[in-house]
């Protein structure tokens, strides 16, 4: 069995609510959502379970802060 997994970051203008653009890079995230932008983060994993058969899963959620110091808590290093 074999797995891939990527995370990417979707950036949207929040006056058109247009795709600006996608990065693999957190910190540019981060620096567009301090300046106000959406940001979608998106995780894919795709796995290879035989030479037939694959799985994928897609998820995406939208970062918000809801009166915490943390952009996304589930980040967090225990």
């Amino acid at each position: 069995m074999i797995s891939h997994f990527d995370i990417a970051y979707v950036v949207i203008d929040p006056a058109t609510q247009k795709t600006e653009f996608v990065t693999e890079d957190r910190f540019i995230a981060e620096h567009h959502y301090e300046k106000g932008y959406t940001i979608h983060e998106t995780h894919s994993t795709i796995t290879k379970l035989s030479p037939f058969t694959q799985t994928r899963l897609h998820t995406v959620f939208q970062w918000h802060d809801e009166g915490s110091e943390n952009i996304n808590p589930e980040t967090e290093e225990a």
